[in-house]
């Protein structure tokens, strides 16, 4: 490895490391990319550049997280978009939190893609009215959903583990009660709320 690019890998791990201290010490909405920069002692043009935003740089801290215990090797982690990112990333727990958010990312996004897509609607709508384990458990008996993935199983622990909680806890901006709060997002990720309503 040549002077410059170990030099570059030292400055994403500044970046990285600051970010991750950011978005746990004043929550990812109120963490901008200047403190992040000013933190890491670069440019933000730099960290522009190499992450783009506040979502690419939560994108990266997730993988390299799911890198360390990967659900489902071998299998690409999918894009996020702001949305999703805004659900998840607010919480003051997110550094303390983060490998649990990381795992249900992770399995959430896998599962969801090999959901057949005449499926998703009523999955969506399922989910709303906390129907979704009875849903999942039809499905998977019909094989509608393809087991080979594990996309049932997994998303079935998750269910299982959170239908106390209602979509009011996320809205009204409660921290995260870990291993609890991810059926509650599931309704925000499929179909973010839109900002201003």
């Amino acid at each position: 490895m040549n002077k410059k690019e170990l030099q570059r890998q030292e400055s994403n791990k500044r970046i990285l490391d600051a970010a991750m201290i950011e978005f746990s010490k004043n929550n990812y909405q109120v963490a901008t990319l200047t403190d992040i920069a000013v933190r890491a002692d670069v440019s933000k043009g730099l960290v522009t550049l190499r992450f783009g935003s506040k979502a690419g740089l939560f994108l990266e801290l997730v993988k390299l997280i799911c890198e360390k215990e990967l659900i489902f090797p071998n299998t690409p982690i999918k894009s996020f978009n702001d949305a999703v990112i805004d659900v998840v990333a607010y919480s003051k727990y997110l550094a303390k939190e983060k490998l649990n958010v990381a795992k249900f990312l992770y399995r959430f996004f896998v599962c969801y893609e090999y959901i057949p897509e005449d499926s998703r609607e009523t999955l969506k709508e399922h989910v709303r009215t906390n129907k979704s384990l009875k849903y999942f458990e039809s499905e998977a008996k019909a094989g509608k959903i393809n087991k080979r993935f594990d996309a049932f199983g997994a998303l079935n622990l998750f269910m299982t583990n959170c239908l106390s909680l209602s979509i009011s806890t996320v809205n009204a901006g409660v921290d995260f009660i870990p291993d609890k709060d991810y059926l509650v997002m599931l309704p925000l990720i499929l179909e973010p709320k839109k900002k201003g309503k």
